[in-house]
């Protein structure tokens, strides 16, 4: 088996294990006229060639057992959408606990409708033909009756993705329901994101991705870097950190999520469109005028950018915001509730976070309700999407998104 693939099967499968999205699942990748499949247990150290199977119309009746049925629904997954050229069975605790309820999983967060797509359906059995009904249609998951889900995507990385999303989701359908459960987001803007995010968003990520993927070394030109000067390097890799700290943290999950410095009164310094933090380079990141909202640098500044700069210009005692995704923040955001702030957080927080009314991402819409929201709160809530923090530095900033994830935390399990 060539070392590129297995190293990145080995990769994944190290990530889906260590962060208890599968305890004994299956990962595939399509390979000339078939798929590659691979077991994933939470007891296995390493994968190794023997591991991986190529499967194929010519040899998938010599499979035995739980691996066939296996490798046949992965085998079909793939293969039912042209774009696709990954796959998992994936079965953590929530998914599980959500599959065993056999329904629809409704849009309820942004990142669900893109990633995800418009629903999560229930196959009406474990079998490949009823996995491929209910994951057409503007789908890249669906659930299997008291067995966890299928996911697809056109990288392993986006698989992994999906996983994170869906698994939020379902813990938020379970969280939410002794508070007065969630709020599904309407159909036309859930069709509306997930295309977008298909056609345009994850476009230059997923090259990326894919290079990685496949060991490419060629990497697309880009414009100059703005950052110049000594100060915006280090401003850079502080903001280049605290994004790698937010992944590992679980406050953002794949591309998602957006960071901003105020260099001067006028200007900031933020996160590039669509690029992860673990491939993002310093020197991606983006000026921009927060008051025109034009930026310069290599890569286009965040679709976010009006409303970091809503938030930074005009107050001295703000110079960072960050905009994340967190798991229990995004359960508040999947209710459109704001956040009545337990005790023990209010000296950080105050007595309530307020939630801002859904708008789509990166819209106009979307930073009038913030600003109309926000009020002195030191963060807001913002309705099916996520949650955005400001300080007057990033540590500062982080410290407060940590404790607003504590306190939705505390809140929904009190």
């Amino acid at each position: 088996m060539d070392e590129r693939i297995l190293a990145n099967f080995n990769k994944y499968a190290k990530l889906l294990v260590e962060k208890k999205y599968i305890e004994s699942g299956f990962i595939a990748t399509r390979h000339e006229d078939g798929v590659i499949v691979a077991k994933v247990t939470s007891n296995l150290e390493a994968l190794k060639d023997e591991n991986l199977v190529f499967v194929n119309d010519k040899n998938v009746e010599s499979l035995e057992g739980n691996f066939r049925a296996a490798a046949v629904i992965l085998f079909c997954a793939i293969r039912q959408d042209k774009k696709a050229e990954a796959a998992a069975i994936v079965d953590s605790d929530k998914i599980l606990a959500f599959s065993s309820k056999r329904k629809t999983l409704k849009p309820i967060l942004d990142d669900m409708a893109q990633v995800c797509g418009v629903s999560i359906k229930c196959a009406a059995k474990n079998t490949a033909a009823e996995v491929v009904s209910a994951i057409s249609g503007q789908r890249n998951a669906c659930f299997l009756p008291d067995a966890g889900a299928v996911v697809t995507g056109r990288t392993l990385e986006e698989v992994f993705t999906a996983t994170l999303v869906l698994d939020k989701a379902c813990n938020a359908e379970i969280l939410a329901e002794p508070k007065g459960g969630t709020s599904p987001m309407g159909a036309c803007n859930a069709i509306l994101e997930h295309v977008v995010y298909k056609i345009k968003y994850s476009k230059k990520n997923q090259a990326q991705q894919k290079e990685a993927e496949e060991g490419a070394e060629k990497k697309a030109e880009e414009k100059p870097s703005a950052i110049v000067s000594d100060e915006e390097k280090k401003i850079a890799q502080d903001i280049k950190n605290a994004g790698l700290r937010m992944l590992d943290e679980n406050l953002v999950q794949g591309t998602w999520g957006n960071i901003s410095v105020k260099l001067d009164e006028k200007t900031m310094l933020c996160t590039p469109s669509a690029l992860d933090y673990i491939m993002l380079e310093p020197s991606q990141m983006a000026k921009v005028d927060m008051e025109t909202l034009e930026w310069t640098g290599s890569n286009k500044a965040t679709s976010e950018k009006g409303l970091h700069a809503l938030l930074l210009k005009g107050d001295e005692n703000v110079g960072a915001v960050i905009h994340s995704h967190p798991v229990y923040g995004c359960i508040l955001a999947a209710m459109g509730k704001a956040l009545p702030v337990p005790e023990e957080y209010r000296e950080i927080l105050g007595d309530e976070i307020p939630c801002a009314k859904a708008a789509l991402p990166g819209t106009k819409a979307l930073i009038k309700n913030v600003g109309e929201a926000i009020g002195s709160a030191p963060c807001c809530i913002l309705s099916h999407h996520g949650v955005i923090t400001r300080g007057k530095d990033l540590e500062d900033a982080f410290r407060i998104c940590r404790a607003l994830e504590d306190a939705c935390k505390a809140y929904l399990e009190g």
